[in-house]
């Protein structure tokens, strides 16, 4: 059964709760639980490591559980009084022979040590009193349901290794629910408790008893004393010593022999570790949802992206790149017009045309190469933003996706930078065009065509004819739309074949430009799923645990 044991005590510090789901409150909670109590108490309880006999003294705000500890032990060891919470730190009252233990950094090993009760900082108190049996300690916890949540958490972890609860309510309080919460947890796991019961009227004495008992054995705790302490007044901070008599003799019953310690500390173990399984099992279920949900935000990423990566071959060859004002510069520069009335018949007049455009007084190429370049930024800049925003909003109608969002502005538009990232790709794109044709004009074949169209002419031809692609028109629109004239006329210059290739090798240079952008805006997105990555199959991995262990009690 160790070997189990340790196994789920491994899968427990692998599991992460990274993501805002559904059950991911009750998740981290039963996680932290789990992790204390395997390491405060049930591994070095079943590695038989020696360790006093700890009753834990817990229950809610204003419950006097300082007041009767202090009345226990005789003495004011504990902070008490109406300012809450009073109790922040948990304070162990033990017997000096037992303070090596204690001191040592292995019970509650994250705490840090002290002997001040009032100590601002987080720690656990050590209070040695020869009055206390060696072998025994008593811990004082904060309020189970204090307004301070790591208050909360403390107690629950202190109670969760401890081998007896004395659990104090008061006649006002008995029945509220956070209580019963832990009570039950401990009916569950086999924990001893006994219950006290503060401040009772006598007259209501009974009546209380008889509901409390009640409810006690709904509870699966049918066997748990009850100690009344009738309401008194108290002197010097304690209560009479007649008042919690029947509770400081019951204690020391208990601890005193060591046959009724023990029978209690394996009853508690055994009960602790017989309740495991189910547990690892809700927990699995928790772990199963924060995989499950990182799943669907990594598929979210995935298909936006891919959809986005894919489009952009439409934007590209769609000619949406050349409507407008991209339109109208063609038009300046070629004459479309009287092409369309058949005034131009051939192309060597439309070369004329543009060679006495490009060199002349009006340079007609460089309006037309701005107005391209500004509507392929606009196009690229809208396919970034589109995919962002695609993702935001698929995120949000998720819990984990949103509170992410949420979280990091960073991921709910592209950086600041995206402008400057699009102008030097679009940029770094025309260069390349240049580039080429430039290198294309030093062979003798293509070199007295594009001397005699220009070379800004030229480049402006293909980047028009860039962002078209026939098959996004009819046929019969290839001669006579401005880009099938663009087509026709890099065919007058270049060669048909050679003119289709070059220009879908520039096509393909501005996609992988053009994808670099869109590639870039994933990266937030990749970064928020790196970091609330869950272990691979951390579920499987907790079941798995879970039923070796059932298979070996």
């Amino acid at each position: 059964m160790g070997g189990a044991l340790a196994d789920i005590a491994k899968r427990i510090s692998e599991t992460r709760f990274t993501l805002q789901t559904d059950d991911a409150a009750e998740g981290r909670r039963l996680l932290g639980s789990l992790s204390a109590e395997m390491t405060d108490f049930i591994l070095p309880r079943i590695n038989r490591a020696p360790a006093p006999f700890l009753i834990a003294v817990g229950g809610s705000t204003g419950a006097g559980k300082s007041t009767l500890v202090n009345s226990l032990i005789g003495r004011v060891v504990s902070p008490a009084g109406v300012r809450r919470p009073t109790t922040a730190n948990p304070i162990v009252i033990h017997n000096p022979a037992d303070a090596k233990h204690f001191e040592a950094q292995t019970f509650l090993a994250d705490l840090p040590r002290s002997t001040d009760p009032a100590s601002p900082t987080p720690a656990l108190v050590l209070i040695p009193d020869a009055d206390i049996a060696p072998g025994t300690a008593i811990l004082d916890c904060p309020d189970i349901d204090s307004i301070a949540e790591a208050n909360r958490d403390l107690a629950r972890r202190i109670l969760m290794c401890a081998d007896l609860w004395l659990f104090v309510t008061t006649a006002n309080r008995y029945a509220d629910a956070a209580p019963w919460t832990l009570l039950r947890e401990a009916a569950q796991r086999s924990t001893s408790v006994a219950i006290v019961l503060d401040r009772v009227p006598p007259e209501a004495n009974r009546e209380v008893r008889h509901h409390l008992s009640h409810l006690l054995s709904e509870a699966g705790l049918a066997q748990s004393p009850i100690f009344s302490v009738a309401e008194l007044p108290l002197e010097d901070g304690l209560l009479p010593h007649t008042a919690v008599y029947p509770i400081r003799s019951w204690i020391q019953e208990v601890s005193s022999e060591a046959e009724s310690r023990n029978r209690i500390r394996r009853r508690t173990l055994t009960g602790s570790i017989a309740a495991l399984p189910s547990r690892v099992d809700t927990l699995a279920s928790c772990a199963e949802s924060q995989e499950e949900a990182h799943a669907q935000l990594a598929r979210i990423v995935d298909e936006r992206f891919r959809a986005a990566h894919d489009g952009l071959a439409t934007v590209v060859s769609d000619g949406r790149i050349l409507q407008g004002a991209v339109n109208a510069r063609w038009q300046d520069f070629v004459g479309t017009g009287q092409l369309f009335r058949g005034l131009e018949p051939t192309m060597a007049r439309m070369r004329d045309r543009i060679s006495a455009a490009v060199t002349g007084k009006h340079d007609a190429a460089s309006p037309l190469h701005i107005a391209i370049l500004r509507s392929a930024a606009i196009s690229l800049r809208e396919a970034a933003v589109d995919v962002v925003d695609g993702v935001v909003d698929d995120w949000g109608r998720t819990p984990a996706g949103a509170a992410l969002v949420e979280s990091d502005p960073g991921l709910r538009a592209p950086t600041s930078e995206l402008e400057d990232r699009v102008k030097e790709a679009v940029s770094g794109w025309s260069n390349e065009v240049n580039a080429l044709v430039r290198d294309i004009g030093q062979g003798k074949k293509s070199k007295a065509r594009i001397l005699s169209f220009g070379v800004n002419g030229v480049c402006a031809v293909l980047e028009y004819a860039t962002f078209w692609d026939p098959q996004h028109a009819r046929a019969t629109d290839a001669q006579t739309t401005g880009p099938g004239v663009a087509l026709n006329l890099a065919g007058t210059i270049f060669g048909e074949q050679e003119a289709v290739s070059l220009i879908a090798s520039i096509r393909d240079r501005f996609l992988t430009a053009a994808a670099g952008i869109v590639g870039d805006c994933r990266v937030p997105f990749d970064s928020a799923l790196r970091l609330t990555a869950v272990p691979t199959r951390q579920s499987g991995a907790l079941r798995t645990a879970g039923a070796r262990l059932e298979e070996a009690l």
